[in-house]
């Protein structure tokens, strides 16, 4: 229509109009790939994400050609977490996040970890699971085969129930009875009947909340029973009945962990607390008896300390 004025008046030739049409709607098409794959993009960059936290970890020694070699926290294998004399620090830059940190966590044990926003809770995390290598000192880590990483985000992918149930494995030795106790037990009896059965495929990332998927993702500790599991705000999304019984199934089976929460009911399934009081400052408290003072104008758990069993105050 924006065409045809010229047309008819004989200012513009009908072959120039038709040119000028074919190129409205190429740019048409090529503007309405972005807005049709939207989606899929988005998938495609937190695809990336994950590509690049494994490539740290396959790759821990790799740098971009020219990029200056910055001190690097050193791994040794061992049978249970010890740290030493541990900086952390972001990636390219000097801001120091927690400064020589000295723990062991022995079979059996569990850490909780607090502090405020910021004060670099994940990135220890992290530097813990052996993703994060930007420091110094020493972190003495058992194989990687007896550790599990819960995030705060599962990743879950259109398949099966099964297979999001037994990720990251692609064959299990459980049966069908043994997947359906593990899905009651992280509270999602009827999850599978809903579903379709265990061999139903979905989208599960869109089928359901986020705190059944957060139940999902401890099902997988359950398949795999790991010695070790790290705990990123797993349980972010779960109430507290939900987060103090799957705390309590993980410590029952006997499981080290590694945790980050902000409610003080499952500080009773913890054996330690590590505060991280900012400027690389740290203190680390028996957990019997510590509480979370939480002012009315910070929601960020705030602790109230008992007895400190080591400290460090730069």
């Amino acid at each position: 229509m924006l065409l045809a004025g010229g047309v008819l008046s004989g200012e513009l030739e009908v072959g120039s109009a038709t040119r000028a049409a074919g190129a409205f709607t190429a740019v048409l098409g090529a503007v309405g790939v972005i807005v049709d794959n939207f989606e899929s993009l988005s998938r495609f960059v937190a695809g990336i994400g994950r590509l690049q936290a494994l490539s740290n970890l396959v790759l821990p020694d790799a740098q971009p050609a020219g990029e200056e070699k910055h001190p690097r926290i050193a791994m040794r294998p061992g049978t249970h977490f010890a740290l030493e004399a541990v900086t952390l620090h972001p990636p390219q830059s000097d801001r120091v996040l927690i400064k020589e940190l000295n723990l062991v966590l022995k079979p059996g044990d569990a850490l909780l970890i607090t502090g405020a926003s910021g004060c670099g809770k994940s990135s220890l995390l992290r530097a813990i699971a052996g993703l994060w290598h930007t420091g110094s000192g020493t972190i003495q880590h058992p194989p990687l085969e007896d550790v599990f990483f819960l995030p705060q985000q599962p990743y879950l992918q259109a398949s099966t129930l099964r297979s999001q149930l037994i990720y990251p494995s692609v064959h299990c030795e459980l049966g069908d009875e043994q997947l359906l106790d593990i899905l009651e037990q992280v509270h999602l009896p009827a999850l599978a009947e809903r579903m379709g059965g265990l061999d139903a495929v979905h989208d599960w990332s869109k089928v359901l909340s986020v705190g059944e998927q957060q139940r999902l993702a401890f099902g997988r500790v359950l398949v795999h029973a790991p010695r070790i599991v790290i705990l990123d705000e797993a349980t972010s999304a779960l109430d507290s009945a939900n987060e103090a019984a799957l705390y309590a199934r993980l410590r029952a089976g006997g499981a080290t962990l590694v945790s980050i929460a902000h409610r003080e009911a499952v500080l009773r399934y913890h054996t330690h607390v590590l505060a991280l009081t900012g400027d690389g400052c740290w203190e680390v408290h028996d957990a019997s008896g510590f509480e979370f003072d939480k002012p009315a104008a910070d929601t960020t758990p705030v602790p109230v300390r008992p007895a400190v069993v080591a400290t460090f105050v730069g």
